[in-house]
């Protein structure tokens, strides 16, 4: 595997999205997100080693460190595999930004579980994925599992490409109207647990129980699942206002990352996604069930075209390259852009569900593969609890991130599929 590029060059741009997190990045808000495989037979370490060491050369882009220049930050070559590490009882634990000795993702293994945490400076959920399946494939083979094709998994011994690094968001970026700003939401009332705080809750489903449902109501899985969230916050703001009549909150606003891969003709590996934000403005009355499905489908539908997409993109594009912000010393720049988040970013949205989408792997491999799972990255303290979607095999998975005491959304959102017939099996993490 040539990486001639890396080696002449030695650095690389944050891409759009990555700017962010360096700022924000703390041992609580780690930007720390983790897909596990379950396996069918135990890991074993030698193969996963090996297996890591082989991996880490076809993808060079996620060897790097963080480094910080005059103006940027940026990320720096230094040729390393990623670390190996006993899973832990907390999930999506901070890495140690100074450090220019390893790189920012690593891989956590536990009886048969392979689980890569990465941060988001890296990449997000699509480019994660796309590494994880070459790592399971180059493992499993080396653990003497005859895999026949490869389907479309990126194997160690192909060429790196050069687009597998492009910044997706200034390729794209044209100048347009912005889009519409959005005020502050309601946030959930539930009191912060103490640290380490993060508790993950998943739930395990039918794909066929959720297309039938789906179906019936012409809605897609996203589509449905954003709405049983927004329904069951619904729930828990009617249940507190009862007890405070003060609060003028009244938009509730879920954050859904969308795939760019799947608007634009790109084969990045880096962060290429942006987020929509569907809500119900409470100030007008409570909704049925039904009226949020009917809400959520269009707004989404419009939200995703690729028109409203682009003015989004344009948007966030727009700030970096700003004069005056181009011009900011780096310590300047942190400041300003985490006294935004803070301000203002972190505020608008009342909780985020990210669906990854289906998992797809050769059929000799997908035999010694049972299930996966995503963990989304802890939540800032006025989110307090995210969610994450991965489905494979007929089986999706959805995994809260919570840091507070109350699990009352997550028993909402579960008990609301189970009304609707489905049959929810609960898995506690910790």
């Amino acid at each position: 595997m040539d990486t001639g590029f890396f080696q002449e060059k030695g650095w690389l741009k944050l891409d759009n999205a990555a700017k962010l997190f360096p700022a924000i990045a703390s041992n609580d808000l780690t930007s720390v997100f983790r897909i596990t495989a379950f396996l069918r037979e135990p890991v074993k370490y030698p193969a996963i080693k090996e297996a890591s060491e082989i991996t880490s050369k076809r993808f060079p882009y996620f060897s790097v460190s963080l480094r910080s220049g005059l103006f940027w930050h940026f990320l720096e070559f230094n040729d390393q595999p990623p670390r190996i590490h006993l899973e832990e009882e907390v999930p999506c634990t901070a890495f140690a930004l100074k450090r220019t000795n390893e790189p920012l993702y690593r891989i956590l293994i536990k009886g048969n579980r392979i689980s890569v945490e990465f941060i988001h400076i890296l990449t997000d959920g699509g480019g994660a994925m796309e590494y994880f399946k070459s790592l399971l494939y180059t493992y499993l083979t080396i653990a003497g599992q005859h895999i026949g094709s490869p389907g479309d998994i990126i194997l160690p011994d192909t060429p790196f490409s050069e687009e597998e690094i492009e910044d997706g968001y200034n390729k794209f970026f044209r100048k347009l109207p912005p889009p519409v700003k959005h005020g502050k939401a309601w946030h959930l009332p539930f009191r912060l647990s103490e640290r380490p705080r993060l508790r993950v809750i998943c739930g395990e489903l039918d794909m066929k129980e959720i297309l039938e449902i789906t179906h019936i109501h012409k809605v897609s899985v996203t589509e449905y699942f954003v709405s049983v969230y927004l329904f069951s916050l619904q729930e828990i703001f009617v249940s507190c206002k009862r007890k405070n009549k003060k609060d003028r909150r009244k938009i509730l606003r879920v954050e859904v990352p969308v795939n760019l891969r799947n608007k634009f003709p790109i084969r990045t590996m880096r962060n290429f996604s942006l987020f929509v934000l569907p809500e119900l403005d409470l100030r007008l009355g409570t909704y049925t069930f039904e009226e949020i499905l009917n809400s959520v489908h269009h707004q989404l539908q419009i939200s995703t075209d690729i028109k409203q997409i682009s003015r989004f993109l344009s948007s966030n594009v727009s700030y970096e390259k700003h004069y005056i912000l181009r011009v900011l010393p780096l310590f300047i720049k942190k400041m300003t852009i985490a006294a935004i988040y803070r301000g203002f970013a972190s505020k608008r949205f009342t909780g985020l569900m990210t669906n990854i989408g289906i998992v797809t792997l050769p059929g000799e491999m997908s035999d010694m593969i049972d299930s996966f799972e995503l963990i989304p990255p802890p939540p800032n303290t006025k989110v307090k609890v995210t969610s994450a979607i991965v489905s494979y095999k007929g089986k999706v998975r959805i995994c809260f991130s919570n840091i507070t005491h109350s699990s009352e959304l997550e028993q909402r959102f579960f008990r609301h599929l189970a009304l609707a017939g489905m049959h929810v099996k609960i898995l506690n993490k910790n």
